[in-house]
């Protein structure tokens, strides 16, 4: 598999084409947030930029009109199934300086010299993710940047309370540490990037909810996400998630309902100049 997050088991959530229409709103969701920590590390025309991870391709494509005809961007992720999805809407949009790469991310990368690296929504899933930060470290030149947004699973809120929310919650966390990711990654962003070397590290805090729209619709797509998970692992019957589900869905139908999605956390740094890679003791690259 072309992943190791894949190898070890511990991705948890379904791909493919369900798994791109998820991502999408959750990107519709988050584009002000994403928006935001991005204009931190402007100018980027004429540079090269990677997303790590880049599932459908949202971010790169705003990476995209970021870095201008001239410059490049590289989107790199295990799924060939959104790849092709961001391939096409990338011919579509008749976006020229975009590629997409299906690759290992805890690998050596098909693409260096990056003026900046993005990562969202991936260390999560990962039982290692100093390798992934090794890899971005590499790949970065010397005064680039990374710059990392991932969640913190056990934040997210309802009201008025339901149970079928904090059993969704209780469920998404069990699947990920049984298959040893980390469902409150997020709050480790910032240790995680000092330890490998990235140097003026901060960090942010933004949790999107409301009563109304895409974000209403997240809890329900993801708990429908990790369905096969739970029910192929023990965690939970197909009766449990078929009735989480329908109370769920009836929840967020509801016009008086305010609903979270799980706090997330961004945290960037820059790989000083002058720096050399340092692996650390448990990045044996295979």
């Amino acid at each position: 598999m072309a992943m190791a997050v894949r190898d070890s088991d511990s991705y948890i959530i379904k791909g493919g084409k369900e798994g791109r229409a998820r991502l999408a709103v959750i990107s519709r969701v988050l584009a002000p947030s994403t928006q935001s920590v991005l204009d931190r590390f402007e100018p980027l025309s004429d540079s090269t930029v990677i997303d790590a991870g880049c599932a459908g391709g949202d971010v790169s494509f705003e990476l995209a009109q970021r870095v201008g005809a001239n410059g490049r961007v590289v989107g790199i992720d295990f799924d060939e199934s959104k790849l092709v999805l961001a391939r096409e809407e990338a011919a579509a949009r008749g976006i020229g300086n975009i590629e997409f790469h299906n690759a290992n991310i805890l690998h050596p990368w098909p693409a260096d010299g990056a003026t900046l690296v993005h990562v969202r929504f991936v260390l999560t899933h990962l039982a290692d993710p100093e390798r992934l930060l090794e890899r971005a470290w590499e790949a970065l030149l010397p005064g680039g940047a990374i710059v990392t947004e991932d969640i913190d699973y056990g934040s997210q809120f309802c009201d008025p309370p339901c149970p079928a929310f904090d059993r969704y919650v209780e469920l998404y966390v069990e699947a990920a540490r049984r298959r040893g990711a980390d469902p409150f990654i997020g709050r480790r962003l910032v240790r995680l990037l000092e330890g490998v070397g990235f140097a003026d590290v901060d960090s942010a805090l933004t949790q999107p909810y409301g009563r109304q729209g895409d974000v209403k619709q997240v809890p329900m797509l993801t708990f429908s996400a990790i369905a096969n998970a739970l029910t192929s692992s023990g965690i939970a019957t197909s009766d449990e998630v078929g009735r989480v589900t329908a109370e769920l869905d009836a929840f967020a139908a509801r016009p008086d309902t305010t609903m979270s999605c799980p706090r997330i956390f961004q945290a960037w740094g820059r790989k000083p100049v002058g720096a050399q890679f340092r692996p650390s003791k448990s990045a044996a690259i295979s």
